[in-house]
Order: C-alpha cells, then structure tokens, then sequence
C-alpha cells in the first residue's frame, strides 16, 4: 500500500468527495449554485477528516445520513438514500480505477519497478489519480445525458411500482459487500491487482444488476400497457356495441310506433270521433317520427363489419342529427371489414368526424359526407365537409390550431400523430370549391 503524505491524502479525499456530493445533489435535482457553495464547503469539513479515516469516509458520511434521517424524519427515504449509496458505490469503483491506472501511468513516465520506488512519485500519482477520476466521471455524464429519458422513465416506474425498499437493500448489499473488500484488503495487503480483479467482479455485478432491473422495468412497463391497452378496447367495444344497440332498439321502436299509430289512425277514422282522428294525423305526421335513422343516409351503416366502428359511426350521426348536421354514409361493397390497428383507425376517424361536424355548424351546406372503400388491399376512408375562407391546410394539424376555433385543434394534432405510428397508415387532404376531404389510406388494411 502507497502511503500518501497529509496533504495529498487531504487532496484525493477531497477530490473524491466532491465528485460524490455533486452527483448526488445533480442526480436528486437540488443542484444550483447556492448549493455549490454548500457542497464546497462541506467537502472541505469532509476532506479533513478523511485524512485521519482514509477510505473509510464515505462509510462514516453513510452512517451519518441514516443516523439524521431517523433521528428527524423517524424512518429511512429510500429514494435518496438508493441514489447516495449508488453514487458512493460506483465512485469507489472508479476510484480504485483510477488509482490502478495512476500507478500504471506513473511507472511508465518515471521507468518505476517496484511499489517502494512509488513513494518518491506520490505527488505525481495524485495527479494522474484525479484527472482519471475526473476524465471517467465526465464520460458518465456524456453516456447520463445521452440516455437521460430511458433513466428517467425506469426511475419513474421503480417509483410507481414501490420498488424503493427493495432497491436500496440491493444496493446496500452491494456497498457492504465492496467495503468489506477495501477492509480486507487494507488489513492483509493484498496487492493491487488482486484488488483490480476483485472490484472488476463486482463492475460485471453491477451491470449485470442494473441490466436485470431495467429489463424488469421493462417487461413490467410493456405488461401494464398491453393491460391498460386491452381495457381501454374493452371499454371502447362495450360503449360502442352498447350505442349500436340502442340505434337498433330506435328503429325497431320507430317502426312499431309508426304501425301503432297507422291502425289507430285507421280506427279511428271509421269511428264518430273527427276531434280525435285529426289529432292522430298530426302527431303521425310530426317530424320526431320521420327520423333519418331508415334513410338512405345512415341505413348503409349496417355493411361496416366491424362492430365497434359500426357503433362509432352511430353515435356520431345521431350527435350530428342533435346540432343540425346531416350526416351521410357512403359504402362500396356489401361487406367493408377493417382487419387490423381498428383502435387508432376509430380514433382517427372520430377526431377528424368531429372536426367536420363542429365546422359543418358554420356553413350554409350542413353535411358531411364519410365514404368507406375497399380497393383490392386498400381501404380509404373520406370525410367530407365544407369550409370556409379561414381554412389553412398548412397548419391544419398544428397543436392548438382549428377550424373550430381557438385551442381547440388537440383532436386534429392528434390525428397526425396516430397516423405517423403506422407505417402503413397515410392522410390524404383534398380542398377545393368550398369542400375539404380528408381520407385515411390503409395498405393491407
């Protein structure tokens, strides 16, 4: 073992010290410059007591923040904790790396064979030690920010999944375990490469550790997405067939009444009741009754294979019938059957059905027009409306923008960014004369 003198020993405790306060206030987002200042005066306190417990500081800084913890707050945060003994984990690690490489380096420059004639290097060894540290920390920094995201959102999910206890005894096996062979060593003067082989073990460990709790993370992020994702086209379906069949109970229920009030009419008109017979034909003759729902407008519906985008398109004609808007389908084959990605196919075409009713409502032409085709392994879906002088095509799908009005353009930016997940979904856009189509282009659809 080196024996550094005071100052050098004052230096490398220092030097290491300040990497680990700055990478744990950096990584808990408390780092500014007030807190610079806090982190430089505290590594100094740090720093001289590290000449009088060597390696050992980091253990007594350990100690000490579990013992406040628990003295102010009764128990242990696990969060900050996991992070401090991470960066104090990964710190010792790199520091006797960098001390290997320090020797290493110094006995190239200075031709030095043996340990003993180390001692006259010490200063120079110093040197090479911190601008090793320093030169591995700012390649940590680079590969952090790079993947910043990434770790954020495993971070994220440890949280959501409680996972905080459990990480932190991890990580706490993990720092006992290399402490106990920085104490073992020092006591039995075991050389440094010994030492470099058994700390490159516990590297391979910790990558080794790390990779398997992001691929946890993972796999447990994809498993609540494909649950979340299946309840929500569960949902979606049950509304949907649940809008379909009160559109059928509507017709059936409108084509009983109309026989209902035709024989009553009927019996009427042979009774002595005139009053009576002219008040019937009035009530068979009101409007309510003589609903779209059997029109050539809507009856075409009933081709959509899809039971879902069958209830979708009900719904939003009878929506459309309830603010003035006549909404039309338009089908060319019997039997017009959407086979994959149905989900964002509905959302897609129910924002941009939206779109159109709610600018339909300030036109003169109150219709829209939706038109489902199948052309060999392409399916197009259109809708149409009329616009006015205020359309602009070029920020048509811009957050925030609409035809509608202002901020109300959230459905048409997200349209956009359903159809730019799919490689094979494309939107075509089409205005003139007044009328603006928009057509959903499904290949193998």
């Amino acid at each position: 073992m080196l024996d550094f003198g005071v100052v050098d020993t004052f230096y490398q405790g220092f030097a290491s010290i300040l990497v680990v306060l700055l990478w744990y206030y950096f990584l808990s987002g408390l780092l500014n410059w007030m807190s610079f200042l806090r982190i430089v005066g505290a590594t100094f306190i740090w720093g001289i007591l590290s000449v009088f417990v060597a390696d050992f500081i980091f253990l007594i800084m350990i100690l000490m923040n579990f013992a406040r913890q628990l003295i102010q707050k009764k128990r242990l945060n696990y969060t900050k904790n996991s992070i401090f003994l991470s960066v104090v984990t990964i710190q010792i690690l790199i520091g006797n790396i960098a001390m290997f490489l320090g020797r290493m380096i110094v006995r190239g420059l200075y031709d030095v064979s043996n340990l003993m004639g180390m001692q006259h290097y010490t200063h120079e060894l110093l040197i090479v030690y911190i601008a090793v540290l320093l030169t591995i920390n700012g390649i940590l920094l680079f590969f952090y920010r790079r993947y910043w995201n990434k770790v954020s959102s495993v971070a994220q999910k440890i949280k959501e999944l409680n996972l905080n206890k459990s990480l932190f005894e991890l990580i706490l096996i993990l720092y006992v375990a290399i402490e106990s062979i920085m104490l073992i060593s020092l006591n039995e003067n075991i050389t440094a490469t010994i030492q470099l082989a058994l700390i490159t073990a516990f590297i391979v460990m910790l990558m080794m550790m790390l990779w398997q709790m992001v691929f946890f993370v993972q796999s447990y992020m994809k498993k609540q997405a494909a649950d979340y994702q299946a309840q929500q086209n569960a949902q979606l379906n049950d509304y949907l067939k649940s809008v379909e069949r009160q559109y059928l109970e509507l017709r059936k229920f409108k084509h009983d009444y109309k026989n209902l009030m035709l024989s009553l009419q009927d019996s009427l008109t042979n009774g002595n009741s005139p009053e009576q017979t002219e008040y019937f034909k009035e009530l068979i003759a009101q409007s309510a009754v003589k609903t779209s729902l059997d029109s050539g407008k809507i009856v075409k519906v009933q081709h959509l294979g899809n039971e879902t985008l069958r209830g979708l398109i009900v719904q939003k004609f009878l929506d459309a019938q309830a603010k003035g808007i006549n909404l039309s389908v338009e089908l060319n084959t019997e039997n017009f059957v959407i086979h994959h990605e149905l989900v964002d196919i509905i959302r897609i075409i129910g924002n941009l059905l939206d779109n159109a009713i709610e600018q339909a409502q300030k036109m003169t032409d109150k219709t829209v027009t939706i038109t489902f085709n199948k052309i060999d392994d392409t399916t197009e879906i259109s809708i149409n409306n009329a616009i006015d002088s205020n359309f602009e095509r070029s920020k048509l799908f811009q957050t925030g923008y609409a035809t509608k009005g202002t901020n109300r353009g959230l459905g048409l930016a997200n349209v956009r960014e359903l159809v730019n997940q799919h490689h094979d979904f494309y939107l075509n856009i089409d205005s003139e004369r007044g009328y603006v189509t928009m057509t959903l282009i499904i290949n193998g659809g």
